[in-house]
This record gives structure tokens, sequence and C-alpha cells, in this order.
């Protein structure tokens, strides 16, 4: 008897000591979360900044850059959950295609291609409904519910 509960001990500390060195799931949910908020923050400015609409296809090419620098920072976050990891992986692609959806708007307002710049548009709207629905499954993921 006293064999068998010191092996049970054994096994429960190095369980606890591979656990206690994993992030927990909300740790890795806030450093997911932090880096979507970022673009959130970047898609509210620039909606905001009454500038855009003057400076055009600039302005687009600005917000894709730091949406490009959202995506490097997406990508390079290290999550464990392999649930986290799709939605990191969702973002990521996201975030990609909105970034090429604003220099496509960019370049068909420069060359003046009314039909190119529609279907940027549909693109980016398509993009942004499918942000929203990502955010809640995140944050139903991570809420637990």
């Amino acid at each position: 008897m006293f064999k068998q509960t010191t092996i049970l001990s054994a096994t429960a500390a190095i369980a606890l000591l591979f656990t206690g060195c994993g992030e927990s799931k909300v740790a890795q949910c806030n450093k997911i979360v932090k880096v979507a908020n970022q673009a959130v923050t970047i898609g509210q400015d620039f909606g905001k900044n009454a500038n855009n609409a003057k400076t055009g296809s600039k302005a687009l090419n600005e917000v894709a850059g730091k949406i490009d620098t959202i995506t490097t920072e997406m990508k390079a976050l290290e999550i464990k959950d392999e649930k986290l990891q799709g939605f990191q992986q969702r973002f990521t692609t996201l975030y990609q295609s909105t970034s090429q959806g604003l220099k496509d708007e960019a370049k068909a307002l420069d060359q003046k291609d009314l039909a190119g710049a529609k279907r940027s548009l549909v693109t980016l709207k398509k993009n942004s409904t499918e942000e929203s629905t990502l955010v809640k499954e995140i944050n139903t993921y991570c809420s637990g519910k």
C-alpha cells in the first residue's frame, strides 16, 4: 500500500510540474485578444478620420501596412491550445485578406477602376462579417460557455 501511494504522489507531482510550466488557456486567450483588439482599433481610427477620404489610396495603403504588422504579431504568438491555434490561424488569414483588400482598393482608386474598387469592397465587407463571427467564437471559447 505504501509503494502505491508513493507512485501516485510522484505521478501527481510530475503532472503538476508539467501543467505549471504551460500558460493557462486564459493567458493564451488574452494574448490573441490583445492583438485582435489592436486590429479593431486601427479600423475604428481609420473610420473616424475624415482626412482618409481626402488622401484616398495613401490612407488605405497606410492602414494595410498597420494590418500587416498586426498579422506578423498574430503569427508570432506562441499558442499551445489547439483550438486557440485554430483561432490564431483564422485571424492571421483574415488580416492577410483584409490587408490585400485594402491594397487592391487603393490600386483601383489610383487607376480609377470602378469595377476593381467594387470587388475590393465586397472582400472587405465579407472580412468584416467574418471578423465579427470569429470574435464571438473566441469570446465564447475563452469564457468557457
